[in-house]
């Protein structure tokens, strides 16, 4: 038996064929041949066109690679968070897809806010221009023949699962997050109504991460290759996915996902509210909480740090700096958002960076941002276990593999495959299995596991020590 996973991203379309122990039997990507068709500057819209010819062409890949293609008993896709497109009454597109990244919304994001600050307070988020909900309220402002019009606003996941199968009006309580879906009690707010005007008609159900929507159509077989047996489940956002796949699937789980910014994700029993709003939850398909943040900090300033050599021969180099001494919070710009909200602080460094202890010093950094980010979700109350899984570009390094295990005193687990696509493939496998972590447990294989540096673990207490009186001192923050 075999689960597709479709993960709709920035740049392009990333499909998966998982098996029912984790082996991939096919996988393909598709660029997008333009990331952004906003005529406004500022702006960023994709096509749903787009979307579509990209799903498709991986799909067809996939399906082509596979001796029985017929053996695919369900296909899950996640998509950008926050990503929004109108549909008509024949489910056509009315707009681009107004992105995650899109500003315009920021006065409707204000009005929001002001209207539901009960929900806020009790799904432990703020209404932000990132959010859909203010995107919706943007077309019926600024918009209002389309709005109008409009049958349904979906998801970027939702569009191509009714490409798939036919039902536009579903979507799961992931993506419906930013939409401002009632995750305790199950429902779009009726306060939309009354204090926003809007018509809650034109929102879709929600469903489960997991929970068959509908099979394949006999359409979208002929022409993709996939069976009609199969179920499309309900999806995700590419966030929620990319945890899934890292292995952030019980409580006391956590995925620790560091590439060009740092991204964590825990899974926890119960709702936890963080009072200065740098995380907030998904709920998972089992009823547990997906709580996460995401920082600034990351691998990004390292490609100002290597210069013009190798990361291979930066690493190798750099072997022999560890630890460096050196204290540092290495921002490429202004501004936190996690375990902290700062909007102005900028980076320091304390200690010498000379001699070659830029490079390790910028990975010792990011290290104990790491490590001051877990300490932040103990603070909330939150189990966090002897092993963390992590993914990202930065696992390629088994230099800051070690650094950062010696930091966090704790063994990092790296998956085989890291890709959102994966994650998916887990929701698709989420019935078959009688529950994500029994589907996780079968499927997700690890490459790699780092135990902390005994020697290395008491002298990066010390410095982390003062890091964290650095962190007060320069941010004024409580850590």
């Amino acid at each position: 038996m075999l689960f597709m996973g479709i993960d709709v991203g920035t740049q392009g379309v990333r499909c998966v064929v998982a098996g029912e122990d984790g082996s991939i039997a096919a996988a393909h990507s598709v660029p997008f041949a333009q990331l952004n068709v906003a005529k406004t500057g500022g702006w960023y819209e994709q096509s749903p066109a787009a979307w579509v010819e990209a799903a498709e062409r991986a799909i067809q890949v996939c399906t082509s690679q596979l001796g029985s293609p017929e053996d695919i008993a369900a296909v899950s896709i996640d998509g950008t968070s926050g990503t929004i497109v109108a549909l008509d009454r024949d489910m056509q597109p009315l707009t681009n897809g107004i992105m995650y990244n899109d500003p315009r919304a920021r006065t409707q994001a204000a009005i929001a806010h002001a209207a539901l600050g009960d929900i806020e307070a009790k799904l432990g988020y703020r209404f932000g221009a990132s959010f859909s909900l203010p995107r919706v309220l943007w077309v019926r402002d600024e918009l209002p023949e389309i709005y109008e019009r409009t049958r349904l606003f979906a998801h970027q996941a939702d569009y191509i699962a009714g490409m798939l199968c036919g039902e536009y009006a579903a979507s799961d309580y992931s993506n419906a997050l930013k939409t401002g879906y009632d995750l305790v009690d199950k429902r779009w707010p009726e306060e939309y109504a009354s204090k926003l005007g809007l018509d809650l008609e034109k929102l879709p159900r929600v469903v489960r991460p997991g929970e068959p929507i509908a099979r394949v159509s006999a359409t979208a077989s002929a022409r993709l290759g996939l069976p009609t047996s199969a179920w499309v489940v309900g999806g995700s956002t590419d966030g929620y996915a990319s945890a899934l796949a890292a292995g952030a699937v019980a409580p006391g789980r956590w995925a620790s996902i560091l590439g060009t910014t740092f991204v964590l994700k825990g899974v926890t029993e119960k709702l936890v509210i963080d009072p200065n709003g740098s995380s907030y939850s998904h709920l998972l398909p089992g009823g547990s909480w997906l709580l996460g943040g995401a920082a600034n900090l990351g691998g990004r300033v390292l490609n100002f740090a290597r210069g013009d050599k190798s990361f291979d021969e930066m690493n190798e180099a750099s072997e022999a700096l560890i630890p460096t001494g050196v204290r540092c919070y290495p921002l490429t710009g202004r501004g936190e958002r996690f375990p902290f909200v700062l909007p102005d602080c900028e980076p320091f460094y304390v200690g010498d960076v000379t001699g070659g202890r830029l490079y390790p010093a910028i990975m010792e950094g990011v290290g104990f941002g790491e490590r001051l980010a877990f300490e932040r979700m103990e603070a909330l109350g939150c189990a966090v276990g002897d092993t963390v899984y992590t993914t990202g570009g930065a696992c390629r390094s088994a230099l800051w593999l070690k650094i950062r295990a010696s930091i966090l005193n704790r063994e990092l687990r790296v998956p085989e495959v890291v890709d959102a696509a994966m994650g998916s493939a887990l929701l698709a496998a989420s019935e078959h299995f009688g529950g994500l972590t029994r589907a996780a447990n079968a499927m997700i294989r690890y490459t790699a596991s780092v135990e902390p540096d005994t020697a290395l673990v008491p002298r990066y207490e010390e410095i982390y020590g003062k890091f964290r009186a650095d962190v007060r001192r320069f941010y004024g923050v409580e850590v």
